[in-house]
């Protein structure tokens, strides 16, 4: 007995002084309070009305009191749990990218344990991603010096051949740099994206005019007859059309329907619409092929040139317009990529 008694202490000192702030105690204290509650009063409500005298008024009151008893244990028990609520919101912040979005800590049981255990997640993946991000950006920079030294020594070799190939392989690479670079810009919320009123018929006709020269006949333009004047970044917004067209051009067959290309303007929102006439995109890999690196098919790739971050980049472009990329495709009906594109910041 004395053995029990000695472990029985242990326990006990081992915990807590504030131990009666765990939520199970505090259960058991706030059910323990409502019998005692509902006891005192059907005690209370016999002394007023005895049974031989008033059966109806001794039940009345007696529902009431259950009643007051079950919505006060509610009330209790719902504030109780309201740091779930802060946990919810802080887990879709966090899920969505606001790494720096942090839980409130409004008690110490075990829900605020919990929130501190997330906030202390948060700050490591925080934490682990900005030094992830900081090596991409370095290695970035670094290797744009060795890229610029082969297209100088690319110069001393006479091969037509062998230069050519050299020559593909290094805008691949200068171009998978600029996009990396791109995407940490435009991934960084605390840079507000500039704006300017920029015609964005002419800025579409100029993009396929000037970057698509020799794929003209490859591709429809359709413009809103009235000149489109909308408040956006334009050197970002030439990327998104250049990404859109490029991407459909790749997967659109050379003897079919030209790729169509559209833009509608209203509610101070532009609309720029891609529809491509290839195979299209299975329905497991809509949601995922506007992420970064991501490929349907891994194995192709090397071929195209491309290394899945054309349409990340037009997805980060849209959100930091305050707009967003939607993807569809039909059966039988090649790929729609759709750009929703806001004419003024995000409140």
């Amino acid at each position: 007995m004395s053995d029990r008694f000695a472990r029985l202490r242990n326990w006990l000192a081992s915990k807590p002084i504030n131990w009666w702030r765990s939520l199970s105690v505090r259960l058991i204290l706030i059910f323990l309070a409502s019998l005692f509650v509902m006891s005192l009063g059907v005690t209370m409500g016999m002394e007023m009305f005895p049974p031989e005298r008033n059966v109806t008024m001794l039940r009345i009151f007696v529902y009431g009191v259950c009643a007051a008893v079950v919505c006060g244990c509610y009330l209790v028990v719902r504030r109780l749990f309201y740091p779930l609520q802060d946990i919810r919101t802080g887990a879709r912040r966090i899920r969505e990218g606001q790494l720096d979005y942090r839980i409130p800590i409004r008690r110490q049981d075990e829900l605020g344990r919990l929130s501190q255990r997330i906030n202390l997640m948060a700050d490591e993946v925080q934490r682990m991603l900005g030094g992830q991000r900081e090596l991409l950006l370095s290695l970035s920079h670094e290797l744009r010096t060795p890229l610029t030294r082969a297209r100088l020594a690319l110069e001393f070799i006479h091969d037509k051949e062998v230069r050519a190939h050299l020559e593909y392989d290094l805008s691949n690479m200068e171009r998978m740099i600029t996009e990396l670079l791109e995407g940490e810009r435009l991934n960084t919320r605390s840079q507000e994206l500039s704006r300017s009123r920029v015609n964005l018929s002419k800025l579409m006709a100029e993009v396929l005019r000037g970057d698509f020269p020799n794929d003209r006949h490859r591709v429809t333009l359709s413009l809103p007859p009235a000149p489109a004047h909308l408040s956006v970044n334009a050197s970002r917004l030439r990327m998104l059309v250049r990404n859109l067209v490029e991407n459909a051009l790749r997967y659109n067959p050379g003897d079919g329907p030209p790729v169509e290309v559209s833009l509608e303007v209203g509610d101070n929102e532009a609309i720029v619409r891609v529809q491509d006439h290839g195979p299209g995109i299975q329905p497991q890999h809509l949601g995922q092929v506007t992420d970064a690196f991501y490929r349907a098919n891994p194995s192709r790739g090397a071929g195209t040139g491309r290394h899945g971050l054309g349409l990340y980049l037009c997805r980060l472009i849209a959100e930091a317009h305050g707009g967003s990329v939607e993807v569809a495709s039909p059966p039988g009906s090649g790929a729609c990529i759709t750009a929703r594109i806001p004419g003024a910041p995000p409140a």
